[in-house]
């Protein structure tokens, strides 16, 4: 087991900056010396290395610490929206941080707040630097996703690109739909989500669906949207022209509830983009003296603990969160150990969870 000795005796020094300036690694002759060791098995160690990325031998002049090697500190950048109000990105956060220990990094934690444009801007340039002074080999990025956040995102992912430093989206893309940026990203299927509940409340006898577009936290979102073109999508596959109705009232405006339901035909179904809403929306109709799901069924999204609170408790699409954080994590270190791969779009699956509010 020797080479693994000298294996990661240099792995550590190569972390810590010993060979600069000239990254340049002593001979095989001063490093058997050094550790007291064969030729051979030397070269067993410095394999391993060149196997991992972390150092490249010229031939006639030597080995030295490639641009990976040169950053490898062990350290990974989490950047998230602000987490204070967000079951789902605190579980994100945890997941990641988990997964990342066993493969043996650590997290450097990143948050931004959304508030004007400019200032968000401003904001994300700060936070982008500071996890690079972190020396971070690489970051994981949920984009915000709010259109009049785009050049924030974008701001941020260029502050990376020209620091060569690795970055993987979860959960969104920076920029809006049908647009795609050249990175890696990590989602949901959003469409097949939103199709599966369709197909769902189809099947239990709904014909008049509505997609709720204002949230309590949270509007309209490429997320939300492309939950929407999936409930919209299968509705017309089944032959129901008369689409998807769109609400553009918070899930507590009691005066705009009264009026969808004066209306003929009112919805029997409401579809939410989170669980969040959904509740609130609950609590709306029961005071209104509307039975759910006897009279209108509510579907939620995220699978958080709204769902589980809610009377009735909601049915709603669960989000893999531990799959979610794995596969980032999976392929943020393919991305770092092959720069040049071409961008992979890697979307899961979120299974729907039937409960008592449909």
């Amino acid at each position: 087991m020797k080479h693994l000795e000298i294996y990661r005796s240099l792995k550590s020094e190569i972390a810590a900056r010993h060979f600069s300036p000239a990254n340049m690694l002593p001979g095989e002759g001063a490093l058997a010396a050094r550790f007291h060791a064969a030729r051979e098995t030397v070269r067993r160690a410095l394999a391993q290395l060149q196997r991992e990325g972390l150092v490249e031998k010229r031939n006639g002049i030597g080995t030295f610490v490639t641009r990976r090697g040169e950053r490898k500190t062990g350290l990974l950048g989490l950047l998230l929206p602000a987490l204070a109000s967000s079951e789902f990105f605190a579980d994100v956060k945890n997941e990641i941080e988990a997964a990342a220990r066993k493969a043996g990094y650590r997290v450097v934690l990143a948050t931004i707040e959304k508030t004007t444009p400019g200032e968000t801007a401003s904001n994300a340039r700060r936070i982008a630097r500071s996890l690079l002074a972190s020396r971070v080999e690489g970051v994981i990025f949920r984009p915000l996703i709010d259109d009049r956040f785009t050049k924030s995102n974008l701001e941020i992912l260029r502050i990376f690109r020209n620091a060569e430093t690795p970055a993987v989206l979860l959960d969104a893309d920076a920029v809006p739909p049908p647009q795609r940026s050249a990175l890696d990203l990590i989602a949901v299927n959003n469409v097949r989500a939103g199709q599966c509940i369709a197909q769902y409340l189809v099947e239990r006898g709904r014909r008049r669906l509505a997609f709720m577009m204002k949230g309590t936290s949270i509007g309209p979102n490429p997320n939300w949207k492309s939950r929407l073109f999936g409930v919209a999508g299968e509705l017309a596959l089944q032959g129901f022209d008369s689409g998807v109705q769109t609400l553009h009232f918070a899930p507590d405006d009691i005066r705009a509830i009264k009026a969808l339901f004066r209306k003929k035909p009112a919805p029997d179904a409401v579809v939410c983009g989170n669980d969040e809403t959904a509740a609130e929306l609950v609590k709306s109709l029961v005071a209104l003296g509307r039975r759910v799901p006897e009279e209108v069924a509510v579907v939620g999204f995220d699978d958080s603990r709204f769902a589980r609170a809610s009377v009735p408790p909601l049915t709603t699409i669960s989000q893999p969160v531990k799959l979610l954080a794995k596969t980032a994590l999976k392929t943020l270190l393919a991305r770092i150990r092959f720069p040049e791969n071409e961008p992979r779009e890697i979307l899961l699956d979120a299974p729907l969870v039937i409960r008592r509010s449909t």
